[in-house]
């Protein structure tokens, strides 16, 4: 199964509040898991119209970005190793795409866990565009934990854990335990089941029942409960704010669509909508995670 080993936090940063609250969130890690904090402010380049004039103009306004962003992650970076105490914080500014700069540094770097602000998507964005953070979650390798809303604590001390039926499911598992492991956290297990038909409620029991096992083995304190329904994305996300959960915790599943491979669509809609932090992993593709090979503890 997946583990996490946290030595790199990247950070991207817009300024922006929930740029900045993510920020707390990656610094409160790194000093968790004494990981080198990476601080990474990509300014996207726009040529609207490929003129010699036009083109100096966008010249010009780029550098003073750069050199306003300079400052800026100058002053954060000097800051957040002071506030805590932490030993290895470096920043950088890119110019490009932002979502493939991002991920490009983050492979570049070797870096074991993205800590990024979004605002969402919704409508035409959300099906064919999708937010910056959602193609960071598509193409990143390393898992990525995005952050909407405000929130007063840092840290994450109660982990919503759906487990379904799908082939990837049980890959969060361990990450979730290193996470629970440091921040001293609760996992609440949600079991899925598509309908009430006594057959999958049974399996889906047995599921829950067989990772509480594990996770009491591991010492992680633990909750569970059962929900039926075909969108696991919304009894997801209900489950979350009826819980007052910090974060919850997903596997991409991805799935091959027209144009190429993207995250399926219950991560997509949890990535987007969920206002409560989200830990994105992808999955390991093994022989052993067949349907009729796969173990649940």
């Amino acid at each position: 199964m997946k583990t996490l080993d946290i030595k790199k936090v990247l950070v991207p940063l817009d300024f922006s509040e929930t740029s900045l609250l993510a920020l707390d969130h990656a610094s409160y890690m790194a000093r968790l898991f004494n990981a080198q904090l990476i601080l990474l402010h990509v300014v996207a380049q726009k040529w609207t119209v490929f003129n010699r004039e036009r083109m100096e103009i966008v010249e010009r306004d780029m550098q003073e970005h750069l050199e306003f962003a300079e400052r800026e992650m100058r002053m954060l970076a000097e800051n957040i190793r002071t506030t805590y105490e932490l030993k290895e914080v470096e920043y950088t500014c890119a110019t490009g795409n932002v979502s493939r700069a991002i991920v490009n540094y983050a492979e570049k770097k070797g870096v074991d866990i993205i800590v990024m602000g979004t605002h969402g998507a919704s409508g035409f964005e959300e099906k064919f565009i999708g937010s910056n953070a959602y193609r960071v979650v598509n193409d990143s390798s390393c898992p990525v934990i995005t952050i909407q809303s405000h929130r007063i604590e840092k840290g994450f001390y109660r982990l919503l854990l759906p487990i379904d039926e799908s082939i990837h499911s049980m890959q969060k598992v361990d990450p979730a335990v290193e996470l629970a492991k440091k921040y001293h956290s609760t996992i609440h297990l949600l079991g899925l089941a598509p309908t009430h038909d006594p057959a999958e409620i049974t399996e889906a029991s047995r599921r829950l029942d067989r990772v509480e096992g594990y996770l009491t083995h591991r010492g992680i304190p633990t909750e569970h409960s059962l929900l039926t329904g075909t969108n696991y994305a919304k009894l997801t996300m209900e489950m979350a704010r009826e819980k007052k959960m910090d974060l919850v915790v997903i596997m991409t599943e991805w799935e091959k669509e027209v144009t190429g491979i993207f995250i399926g669509p219950f991560a997509r809609q949890v990535v987007n909508h969920c206002p409560i932090p989200v830990m994105t992993i992808r999955p390991e593709v093994k022989e052993e995670l067949i349907p009729s090979k796969v173990a649940y503890y």
